[in-house]
């Protein structure tokens, strides 16, 4: 392999086989190789219709999912550069790259939603390109100064590729009943480790990469044990984060001679990630050896390596089937490393961008008599993130030193940012000002926590008057330096101003800081920034959601036997009877024509007898997919019925199982409780091909007219990322309004509209006014 363009026929070649996995945490989308080469030739019509030649640079600045691989390969294709920036960059630093790159062209998140829409090419002629064309230019974690790319080449990425191509060739054929092999990568596929396991490794594999955007350690492990993934890639901090949740869990990692009775004494975690799982491959930053042999306690491979972004990206790398605790490995193919006189690892070869020449890492290492690299420490002072990315100290300090609070700052790591301090003031309110400087820092930049230091100013050489670093950091360890504080949590929202939606992506975001997953329901008992406050001092131990997911309370509607009651009650008995006595008039059919499943169906709620009219207006071929929500308070004396009337009960539940008998219903909560657990499985309702039928102003009119759309449509069409299609009904009002007790007869309308859908970035505020105003206009 002298160019990656020689990999695209194995793409075409591996057809109906799983090539991509990815969740946007509610649902998931499957694609096969086939899938992805139709798509990847639809980008290389798109790139040509955009006037794009080789040589031009294309930046992408967007989610893990299709359409950035396929994207990424057209490029590879038409022999255009690729910029690929991590998309947890802020746009002041993506602004600053692309005016550096100077690209033709900006693939967003949005961009790629038009992209998945094309229809696929399968054939399309590669250009043709040479060892020594461009392939991308890499921007490596960002800075607040200039930010520099390193370019990478075909010769330097396909000799890093080659020697992982040959070993797994001769263990492809013992991986045939473990396939598909799907390998999670949580890494951006702007990183160049997360490209070289998410695009190319388990292409060699003749496996899936999968992607998710959920981090939480607890539904990392939900997410792979229900994908039954085989390998999660990921940086150190993921893995501490998940072993703390399996502690939390009840696990002991205590060690037991072979294998197969370590599995069974750790069985029951096992069973949480799925029997299929079994290794983590680990990079971006060193591994602690007491987290490595925990997991290995466990029965579980951690397959560390080392590598840097100009390397293209790995240098060292240990086996799967020979992992030595600590170790990073043996060195990868034809490069050469050594250990300098002052310990510092240098690398070179054909994979190093910088030809020829030794690259000095910063790193320090030693390499034993086997051959095995070990990680001793930094050279420089750059510090390097459990992340995984890089953070230089003098763009913080930038930052700290620009106030005019601070006579003088220090940043140090080795692992996350420590910011010592010189004030002006003792009096100064430094809680704040870390805030403030926070707020202008990118997010790995970000001060974790700060110290003020007692002495008139820092330790320096005598020569330069640079400040000693390593000095500092050796008086903070030892607790010397003066009073320190935590400086990574933000300040407490007004909960007695926010509306549902917004309580549930508060609840989100503090679920990203402790790392775990929070009870929604006592949650939703909050009524002001106190309680809050009170909640949050435990929130890591008694407010922590119980991990099992419960079954939702109405599938079994969607089990065989019910089916088949509901098909032959629909068309033999209620259908019928519904025409012979409501004439009905049906407008917009052709808006479902090519049309494909699933979608949402949005319509104005007028009375009961709603669903039974979209489901006589809407043609045979939907019928078995609808799922129309209703509100849970409805049903209340059913959910919760201590304290209640026999008949209320009885009432409740008699209406709630013909609901979910006749029409497939599941119930919705109006409340914030419950709100993410219902979106979830609404996902997982269209995840499974069901059309969803919801009602966006909630209640039933009073007056026949349109109330207010509430923004749970606009947060389902936005996270869900499925066509709405909205529907108006006219004339049932007349007929069954919330005030009758019986109906009447009458002639009936129904308009259908064209589907509306919406891109990631998009505000629930924005889409649910959208899908109001395509409503009312029919």
């Amino acid at each position: 392999m002298q160019t990656l363009v020689e990999l695209l026929p194995l793409i075409e070649k591996l057809g109906a086989r799983e090539a991509v996995r990815w969740s946007n945490g509610y649902r998931t989308w499957i694609a096969s190789y086939r899938d992805l080469y139709g798509s990847i030739g639809a980008c290389v019509e798109y790139l040509d219709r955009r006037g794009l030649r080789k040589g031009d640079r294309v930046l992408i600045w967007a989610e893990n999912r299709l359409e950035w691989m396929a994207i990424f390969w057209a490029c590879i294709a038409r022999g255009l550069e690729a910029v690929p920036v991590d998309r947890r960059f802020s746009k002041d630093l993506v602004g600053r790259i692309r005016d550096g790159s100077q690209p033709k062209l900006v693939i967003d998140d949005e961009v790629l939603d038009s992209i998945a829409a094309l229809p696929p090419v399968y054939r399309f002629s590669p250009a043709a390109v040479t060892p020594d064309d461009i392939v991308e230019i890499v921007y490596t974690s960002g800075t607040t100064g200039e930010p520099k790319g390193v370019v990478h080449r075909h010769r330097n990425i396909c000799s890093n590729l080659r020697p992982f191509q040959n070993e797994i060739a001769r263990y492809r054929k013992w991986a045939r009943p473990f396939q598909p092999v799907r390998i999670l990568d949580l890494l951006p596929l702007s990183h160049m480790f997360g490209q070289s396991q998410g695009i190319f490794i388990p292409l060699f594999l003749e496996g899936a990469a999968v992607f998710t955007t959920e981090l939480h350690p607890s539904k990392i492990i939900r997410f792979v044990h229900d994908n039954r993934i085989s390998v999660i890639v990921c940086v150190p901090r993921i893995l501490e984060n998940l072993k703390n949740e399996v502690v939390r869990r009840g696990a002991e990692a205590k060690e037991s001679p072979g294998l197969i009775r370590t599995m069974w004494r750790h069985r029951k975690t096992h069973r949480l990630f799925g029997w299929k799982f079994w290794a983590f491959v680990v990079g971006g930053a060193r591994v602690d050896p007491g987290l490595e042999e925990f997991w290995k306690r466990l029965g579980f491979a951690v397959i560390q390596g080392y590598g840097l972004t100009e390397a293209s990206p790995v240098v060292a790398v240990n086996h799967p089937f020979n992992v030595k605790t600590g170790s990073l490995g043996k060195v990868v193919g034809d490069q050469d490393v050594i250990i300098a006189a002052d310990g510092e690892i240098l690398v070179r070869g054909e994979s190093v961008t910088t030809a020829g020449e030794w690259l000095h890492t910063g790193d320090l290492g030693e390499i034993d008599s086997e051959g095995r690299l070990y990680y001793r420490g930094r050279k420089k002072d750059m510090i390097v993130t459990s992340e995984g990315l890089n953070v230089h100290p003098e763009d913080v300090e930038k930052v700290i030193d620009s106030f005019p609070e601070v006579r003088e700052s220090a940043v140090v790591g080795p692992d996350h940012v420590h910011a010592a301090l010189i004030l002006k003031e003792p009096s100064i309110d430094v809680d704040a000002l870390i805030r403030r400087a926070n707020e202008r820092l990118e997010t790995h930049q970000r001060i974790r926590t700060w110290s003020i230091w007692p002495d008139e100013d820092f330790p320096r050489t005598a020569s330069t008057l640079k400040i000693k670093r390593h000095e500092v950091l050796q008086r903070i360890r030892a607790g010397t330096e003066g009073p320190q504080a935590q400086a990574d949590h933000e300040p407490q929202a007004d909960l007695s101003a926010m509306s549902s939606l917004e309580r549930v992506e508060l609840l989100s975001s503090l679920e990203d800081k402790y790392q775990v997953e929070l009870d929604e329901d006592s949650f939703a008992t909050l009524r002001s920034s106190q309680d809050l406050d009170s909640w949050l001092q435990d929130a890591a131990t008694s407010h922590v959601a119980t991990p099992e997911s419960e079954e939702p309370p109405s599938e079994w509607a969607r089990s065989l036997p019910i089916r088949t009651f509901r098909v032959a009650f629909q068309h033999v008995i209620a259908m019928p009877l519904y025409r012979h006595y409501l004439p009905l008039t049906v407008t917009g059919l052709e808006n479902l024509s090519g049309l494909t499943p699933p979608v949402i169906f949005a319509a104005n709620h007028t009375s009961h007898l709603d669903v039974p009219t979209i489901y006589n207006a809407l043609p045979h071929r939907w019928h078995s997919l609808l799922a129309p929500a209703m509100m849970k308070d409805h049903f209340r004396a059913y959910f919760e019925p201590a304290g209640r009337p026999l008949r209320h009960i009885a009432l409740a539940t008699a209406s709630y199982f013909l609901a979910c008998s006749i029409f497939n219903a599941y119930p919705l909560p109006k409340q914030m409780s419950g709100t993410r657990r219902a979106l979830a499985y609404t996902a997982d309702l269209l995840n499974r091909g069901y059309c969803p039928i919801v009602f966006p102003e909630g209640l039933r009119t009073e007056n026949g007219e349109f109330q207010t759309f509430r923004p749970g449509i606009g947060m389902m069409a936005v996270r869900l990322r499925v066509p709405i299609v909205p529907i108006r009904l006219r004339g049932l009002y007349e007929i069954y309004s919330v005030h009758d007790s019986w109906p009447r007869l009458g002639p009936v309308n129904v308009s259908i509209g064209s589907a509306l859908s919406f891109s990631a970035d998009t505000s629930y505020a924005d889409a649910t006014k959208r899908i109001e105003e395509a409503l009312r206009s029919l």
